[in-house]
C-alpha cells in the first residue's frame, strides 16, 4: 500500500522539479537579459550617433550635394523601411541565414564551421552573424583573432541582441557595411557603384551590392559615379552655418533654394559675363529671397565654381563691395520720415554746406540738373540730392537706421565714412543688400533672417520704416517716368506686374549692381571682377538688371505679385513739375504728387507757385537764389550777369569746410571754383598764390580737392576777391 502511494506521488514530484527547473533556467534568462541590456556599451552608444553623410535637397526634392565625412569617407543613412525588402532578403540569405532565430550567435553554424575547416585543415568556412559582423564595426579588432577575442565578440553580439530589436541591428548593419573605395552603407553603395538611390536598384545590382563587402576589389563595378555638388556656394554656407552653432547635421535636409531656378540663373549670369568679357566682367552672383517666409529661393556665388582662373569659389554674395546708387532708397526713406516729402525740391547743383564737412559729388553723367523733385532725384539716381539729403539727415541718424536694416558690413566704420555714404561708397554683401531692398515691399519691415531650410512658417518682422514711407518709395521705384530724367526710357525696368528696380555701379566700375522687388520676392544681382580692374564703363548697370528682370518674370508667373498699396496718410494732388509748390496759371507742367492730408497751409504743396511768371505771353523762370550760379548761362529769366564792376567768388563761399573721401578717386573730387563780375576784362585765378588760369568774363575753373587751409584768389582789372577753405 506504502509503495503504491509512493509510486502515484512520484509523477508529481517530477513535475514539480521540471517546473523548477524552468523557473530557474527563465530566472536565469531574465538575468542574463537584463546583465546584457545593462551593460554599458559607450562605443554602440556613440555608434548609433555617429555622423552620416547628410544628403541636401533642394525644395522640390531634387539632389543638390552629398556630403563627405573624414578622408572623404562617404556614409548615408536610410531608414530599413526605405531600403528595398528584396535588396534586406538578399543580403540576409547570403550574409546570415537564420538572423531571426538565433540570439546573436548562430551555434549550429559554429558547430558546422568548425567541423568543415577541421577536415579541410585551414579556414574555408566562417560562423560570423550579422550582428557579429556589426560588432565589429563597433569595435573593430585591435590585437591577432584568438579564443579570447572570439568570446569576447560573441558576448558583445548577445548584449547588442538584448539592446537593440533584430530590425535595428539590420538597419544599423546596412547602414554601415563597408564596401571599400571610401563607401559605407548600402545607400552610399548605391549611389557611387551605379548612380541611384537604393530603391532605383535592379535585381543584377542588388546582388551585386551584395557580394561587395566580401571583396571589393574583386567584385565593385569598374565605373564609380561622380558625386557632382549643386549650388556649392550655397551648400557651403549651410554647413557653416551648423557647424556655428555647433550642431549636428541631419542625414536628410531639405533646402529653401529651388534648383532649377538656380541653374537658369547661373546660365544667365554666364551668357552675360561671355558677351561682356572684353569689358573685363568675370564675376556674377545672385542672391533672392521670399519676402514672407525669408526663403533663401536663390544664391548663386559666382558664375562657375570651378573657373580658378576667375576665383570662381569666392562666394560673390558674400564679398563686400561698394553698392553704389543701390544704396540710395535707404537714404531717401530716412529723409521721408526726416521731414522731406515726395514733392520736396532738391537741389542738383555746384554747392557747398556753409562750412560743414562735405565733397563735392558729381552726377554719372557729370552734369547738374539744378532744381528737382524729390521722386525724380530718386528714381534717376542723382548724386548731388543724395548727398544733400544726407547732409540733413545726419550721418549718425543714417548709419544708426542702416544698422537696423542689417547693415553689419558698416558697423563700426563711422569714423572712415564720409558723405560720399549717400552714393554707396561703403562696402557691403549683396547679401545685405537683398536683405534690406525687401523692406520696402514689405510694407517697410525687414525680415528678421533669412531661412535656408524649406518652411511654410512667416518670417519674424521688425519694423524699420513706416508703412507709408515704404509706400511712397515704392512708388517712387516703380515709376517709370520719373526714371526718365536719368535713364531714359529703359525696357528693362518695364514689367507687366508691379516691381521696383535700383541699380548702382561703384566709382571704379569694379562692381555693378541691381536689385528688383516684388510684394513677393527680392532679387539682387553682382557683376564685376575679384581682381580689381576697372571695368569697361560702357557696361552700365542695366546687364545685372537685366538678369534681375528674368528672375522675377520666372518668379512673377509662377506665383503671381500683388499690386502695391496706397500711403494711407498721404494723398496725391497736383503740384508745378518744378517747384513742387501748388501750380499757378504761369506753370507749364504739373504733376499729381503725394501730399500729407489736412497739413498747414504755409507748406510748399498748399503755397501758390512763384517761380513761374508770365512775360509778354511767355512763360519765364525766377529760380531762388540758389540756383542762380546754375542757371548762368542758359535761356532763362534768372541767369547771372557778368556786367559787375568788382569781381566775386561765389563758389566756394569764404571759410568753407570740405571733406576728402578717401574711399573716392582723386579724379572725382574736384572744388569747381565759380567768379562772376569784372565786366569784359580777363579774370584770372591764383590758387595758394600760384597762377592757375586766366579767362575772359564768368571765371569757372575745376581744382583738385587736397587736404589743408587753402587760399583762392580772383582778380579783374582794379578788383579781386580772396576766399580761404579747409580740406579735412
Amino acid at each position: 500500500m506504502k509503495k503504491r502511494q509512493a509510486a502515484v506521488k512520484s509523477p508529481g514530484r517530477k513535475l514539480t522539479v521540471t517546473i523548477i527547473v524552468i523557473l530557474v533556467l527563465a530566472a536565469l534568462a531574465l538575468v542574463w537579459h537584463i546583465v546584457m541590456v545593462k551593460w554599458p556599451d559607450p562605443e554602440l552608444e556613440a555608434f548609433k550617433t555617429h555622423q552620416y553623410s547628410t544628403r541636401f535637397y533642394d525644395r522640390e526634392g531634387m539632389l543638390l550635394h552629398v556630403m563627405p565625412l573624414e578622408e572623404g569617407l562617404r556614409r548615408e543613412y536610410y531608414p530599413i523601411d526605405s531600403i528595398p525588402k528584396e535588396l534586406v532578403e538578399l543580403f540576409v540569405s547570403e550574409e546570415d541565414a537564420h538572423f531571426y532565430h538565433h540570439p546573436g550567435v548562430d551555434f549550429l553554424s559554429v558547430i558546422r564551421a568548425w567541423w568543415q575547416n577541421k577536415k579541410a585543415g585551414h579556414v574555408v568556412s566562417g560562423a560570423s552573424t550579422i550582428t557579429m559582423q556589426l560588432v565589429r564595426m563597433v569595435h573593430p579588432r585591435q590585437e591577432e583573432v584568438g579564443i579570447k577575442t572570439k568570446i569576447r565578440e560573441m558576448f558583445r553580439a548577445f548584449s547588442f541582441e538584448a539592446k537593440m530589436s533584430k530590425k535595428q541591428i539590420l538597419e544599423l548593419y546596412l547602414n554601415n557595411v563597408p564596401f571599400g573605395f571610401q563607401v559605407e552603407g548600402v545607400g552610399s553603395a548605391a549611389r557611387s557603384f551605379y548612380g541611384v538611390e537604393p530603391d532605383k536598384l535592379t535585381k543584377d545590382q542588388m546582388e551585386s551590392i551584395v557580394k561587395i563587402p566580401r571583396r571589393p576589389s574583386e567584385y565593385a563595378p569598374s565605373k564609380t559615379y561622380d558625386y557632382k555638388t549643386q549650388c556649392p556656394h550655397f551648400i557651403l554656407q549651410v554647413v557653416s552655418k551648423y557647424k556655428k552653432k555647433n550642431q549636428a547635421i541631419p542625414p536628410e535636409v531639405t533646402l529653401s533654394v529651388d534648383l532649377d531656378l538656380n541653374t537658369k540663373v547661373e546660365k544667365l549670369i554666364q551668357a552675360k559675363l561671355s558677351e561682356y568679357k572684353e569689358a573685363r566682367v568675370h564675376n556674377g552672383a545672385a542672391f533672392v529671397i521670399n519676402n514672407h517666409t525669408g526663403e533663401i529661393v536663390v544664391w548663386v556665388g559666382n558664375a562657375s565654381f570651378d573657373d580658378a582662373e576667375h576665383s570662381g569659389q569666392i562666394d560673390g554674395v558674400l564679398v563686400k563691395n561698394q553698392p553704389g546708387s543701390s544704396m540710395k532708397p535707404f537714404l531717401y526713406a530716412l529723409a521721408l520720415e526726416s521731414g522731406f516729402s515726395p514733392s520736396s525740391v532738391l537741389p542738383d547743383i555746384q554747392m557747398d554746406f556753409g562750412g560743414e564737412g562735405v565733397y563735392v559729388p558729381l552726377n554719372f553723367n557729370n552734369m547738374f540738373n539744378g532744381p528737382v523733385l524729390f521722386r525724380n532725384a530718386l528714381a534717376s539716381s542723382l548724386n548731388v540730392p543724395a548727398v544733400y539729403l544726407l547732409y540733413n539727415v545726419g550721418m549718425e541718424n543714417y548709419l544708426e537706421r542702416l544698422d537696423m536694416l542689417g547693415f553689419e558690413s558698416l558697423s563700426g566704420k563711422r569714423d572712415s565714412m564720409g558723405l560720399s555714404l549717400a552714393l554707396g561708397a561703403g562696402e557691403v554683401t549683396l547679401y545685405e543688400m537683398v536683405r534690406g531692398f525687401s523692406v520696402f515691399t514689405n510694407d517697410g519691415q525687414l525680415i528678421e533672417d533669412t531661412s535656408f531650410l524649406k518652411t511654410d512658417e512667416k518670417a519674424r518682422l521688425n519694423k524699420v520704416y513706416s508703412s507709408d514711407t515704404a509706400r511712397i518709395i515704392c512708388s517712387i521705384l516703380s515709376d517709370k517716368n520719373a526714371r526718365s530724367l536719368g535713364f531714359g526710357n529703359a525696357q528693362v525696368f518695364d514689367t507687366k506686374y508691379p516691381c521696383i528696380f535700383k541699380t548702382g555701379t561703384s566709382n571704379q566700375f569694379q562692381n555693378i549692381i541691381a536689385l528688383g522687388s516684388t510684394s513677393e520676392y527680392t532679387a539682387g544681382v553682382w557683376m564685376g571682377n575679384y581682381e580689381g580692374e576697372t571695368v569697361v564703363r560702357q557696361t552700365g548697370s542695366s546687364i545685372p538688371a537685366s538678369v534681375v528682370r528674368q528672375i522675377l518674370d520666372e518668379l512673377t508667373e509662377r506665383y503671381g505679385a500683388l499690386e502695391f498699396l496706397e500711403p494711407e496718410l498721404y494723398e496725391k494732388r497736383q503740384v508745378c513739375a518744378l517747384s513742387g509748390m501748388k501750380p499757378c496759371p504761369s506753370c507749364p507742367s504739373k504733376i499729381s504728387e503725394y501730399v500729407v492730408k489736412n497739413s498747414n497751409e504755409d507748406l510748399p504743396w498748399n503755397t501758390t507757385c512763384n517761380w513761374h511768371y508770365s512775360v509778354n505771353g511767355r512763360v519765364a523762370i525766377s529760380y531762388p537764389s540758389e540756383y542762380q550760379h546754375w542757371s548762368n548761362g542758359r535761356n532763362y529769366a534768372g541767369s547771372i550777369s557778368g556786367e559787375k564792376a568788382d569781381v566775386e567768388i561765389r563758389f566756394p563761399r569764404n571759410k568753407a569746410s570740405f571733406v576728402y573721401d578717401p574711399l573716392l578717386p582723386k579724379e572725382s573730387q574736384m572744388l569747381h571754383v565759380l567768379a562772376v563780375g569784372g565786366g569784359s576784362a580777363v579774370t584770372t585765378l591764383f590758387y595758394d598764390g600760384n597762377y592757375v588760369g586766366s579767362v575772359q568774363g564768368i571765371l569757372e575753373w575745376d581744382i583738385p580737392l587736397e587736404r589743408g587751409v587753402h587760399s583762392l584768389e580772383v582778380t579783374a582789372e582794379n578788383s579781386r576777391d580772396i576766399v580761404t577753405y579747409t580740406v579735412q
